[in-house]
């Protein structure tokens, strides 16, 4: 498991910059939607409801960019225990953040489901 998202986080890097002027453009489209006038606001209420679950999940793909890209790896060669002991403690701990990851996802999914209503 961790090897498919550490692969999948070092494939996706080029994409993080990206996704930062995605975020301040859809965060620009929620402002301008509670700028407008009240009358407006009711009818053009799902181009800030689309960019909040945008937004959620360009955080959610910032938050696999992040924490997956640097996954030690497991050398069991002529390395002191030591040394294996901390790579396996530090592995364990990414094996707890891809599970919150993938709950966390569940958790977005279920939501985007929600708020979209569909």
């Amino acid at each position: 498991m961790l090897e498919i998202l550490a692969k999948l986080s070092s494939k996706l890097q080029p994409l993080r910059k990206s996704t930062y002027l995605v975020i301040v453009m859809l965060i620009g489209v929620i402002i301008t939607q509670l700028l407008q006038k009240p009358s407006l606001i009711q009818t053009n209420n799902s181009y800030a409801m689309l960019s909040f679950v945008g937004i959620i999940w360009l955080l959610l793909f910032n938050i696999l960019l992040s924490l997956f890209h640097h996954i030690p790896n497991i050398d069991e060669g002529s390395k002191g225990i030591f040394s294996r002991v901390k790579i396996k403690v530090q592995r364990s701990c990414y094996h707890l953040l891809a599970l919150l990851f993938i709950a966390l996802t569940l958790v977005i999914v279920f939501l985007t489901v929600r708020m979209l209503r569909v």
